[in-house]
């Protein structure tokens, strides 16, 4: 039962390429309207006669009548006649029993869907406040210059006065509950893409590891949150040997499938000790957190050797696989640009050397 009225109350609007949330919130507004101001007719009729029970009822009918068009016009229009709905009955109700009631409070929540509405224009949002304005002020005035067209028994009007305060109190939380939740929809959806993003600007998208830009930052947060307690690193540069021939040999999607392979390797292994980022091309750049040099020189042997018997075979053709690398302890009166530019040219000394070793 309750699974039918929410598909009831949520189903789409006719009209193509509009948005049925403020529809939603509409409909459920209007049942609110009918169960309220429907009792107010009953009770009306009941205590006043026909002449006036009449008059409330109009206004009920008015209400059902937004609550039907709801699912053929176009929510701007929908807005509007749910705007005028409410006025009327504002000013029925207020004009004959006055405003200690408190009717008139419903227009200060209605203008709010102007307010909050998306796809609601600057005019329109002008437009309410302007005419919510006047028709306040207008009842008032009348109010004052007008006895009431009904008088309500001292015994009643406690009740009424009740009724009335828990009628503007739902129709608020309902107001306040639907763009809470929307605004917070919004959020959610603002930090995915902006972590998306984030994750887009930071990472290799051939290796899933850092860019050059992620580690740069990774590399400058750990140095700044580290520099009171003295933490070392140590940055090293890796880069495969002999890539160009690997492409060239056995084509470049076997030297995609060995630069994923071997990330995956280096990943694995400096976990836990730190991060590597795909530097550029063939190029991988480690920082070794909390190692010094001595201790990264050994940690990059065994990952070196660990690579080298690494099984390398691509579509059942064994790939021979090698890396070398270039280490430089951090220092923070050198720089982490200088420190970088010197593990990279002990990189190239282990290149010159003859590949296949790292050099410290």
């Amino acid at each position: 039962m309750l699974k039918a009225i929410q598909a009831f109350l949520t189903k789409e609007i006719r009209e193509e390429n509009e948005p049925k949330d403020t529809a939603v919130l509409i409909r459920a507004l209007c049942l609110v309207d009918f169960l309220f101001i429907g009792i107010n007719a009953v009770v009306l009729l009941a205590d006043f006669g026909m002449e006036i029970g009449v008059r409330a009822f109009a206004g009920l009918l008015f209400i059902v009548l937004v609550f039907a068009l709801s699912y053929r016009v176009k929510m701007r229009a929908l807005v509007f006649l749910y705007y005028f709905a409410v006025i009327t009955n504002v000013v029925m109700l207020t004009t004959h029993m006055g405003l200690p009631y408190m009717f008139q409070a419903q227009i200060y929540i209605i203008f709010m869907i102007f307010f909050y509405r998306a796809a609601g224009t600057q005019a329109e949002r002008i437009a309410s406040v302007v005419s919510s304005v006047i028709i306040i002020f207008g009842l008032i005035f009348y109010v004052r210059t007008h006895d009431p067209v009904l008088n309500i028994a001292m015994a009643d009007y406690g009740f009424v006065t009740f009724y009335c305060t828990a009628y503007i109190m739902v129709k608020t939380v309902m107001l306040a509950f639907f763009f809470r939740k929307k605004f917070s929809a919004s959020e959610e959806k603002i930090i995915k893409y902006s972590k998306k993003l984030e994750m887009l600007a930071t990472t290799d998208p051939l290796t899933k590891l850092q860019n050059r830009r992620g580690m740069i930052n990774h590399i400058e947060n750990f140095v700044e949150e580290t520099k009171s307690n003295g933490k070392l690193l140590t940055v090293a540069i890796g880069d495969i040997d002999l890539f160009k021939h690997i492409n060239d040999t056995y084509g470049h999607e076997a030297g995609d499938y060995v630069l994923e392979t071997i990330a995956k390797i280096m990943k694995e292994f400096i976990e836990g000790k730190g991060m590597v980022a795909r530097w550029g091309g063939e190029e991988f750049l480690f920082s070794l957190e909390d190692i010094n040099g001595d201790y990264a020189f050994e940690e990059m042997s065994k990952l070196l050797h660990l690579i080298e018997r690494y099984e390398f075979l691509y579509e059942g053709t064994p790939i021979k696989v090698t890396m070398t690398f270039g280490l430089e302890e951090y220092d923070d009166n050198t720089g982490l640009d200088k420190v970088i530019s010197k593990a990279d040219e002990k990189l190239y000394i282990g290149k010159k050397q003859g590949r296949n070793r790292v050099i410290y």
